[in-house]
């Protein structure tokens, strides 16, 4: 293999990783990590909780994508959407959750705690279940 074929094959492959997440920030190895917190119901309702204080006005309270400061020409993602499951697993939302993608996402790094970001993925994966 040439020195040209291994970077054009180096090159696909980080296209491939940075395009699965359209600019979000996923660190290597992020969409694997899984959450410290064991679920439970009461870790449901705290995160429902905090998704109705941080994320409701965007991704609407059901998490449709129909908040009312959801971009009408783009709105924010319909988190009970299947074919979003296996592009988000628990690690990606995490850190979606963490790290924002602004404009239209904020980072809510500075005002969750690890702890909390994680209880809102385990809402966001509640959400994934027939209602």
């Amino acid at each position: 293999m040439t020195l040209l074929s291994v970077l054009a094959f180096v090159l696909s492959l980080s296209f491939a990783a940075s395009a699965q997440y359209a600019g979000w920030t996923i660190p290597d190895g992020g969409k694997d990590e899984k959450s410290p917190l064991k679920s439970s119901p009461d870790l449901v309702k705290k995160g429902k909780s905090l998704f109705a204080s941080n994320c409701q006005k965007c991704h609407g309270p059901l998490g449709k994508g129909d908040g009312p400061d959801s971009n009408k020409d783009e709105p924010a993602a319909d988190l009970t959407d299947e074919f979003r499951y296996e592009l988000n697993p628990e690690g990606v939302l995490y850190y979606k959750i963490m790290n924002g993608h602004p404009p239209a996402m904020p980072a809510f790094k500075s005002t969750l705690t690890k702890n909390d970001a994680w209880t809102l993925v385990e809402y966001v994966k509640s959400l994934r279940k027939p209602q």
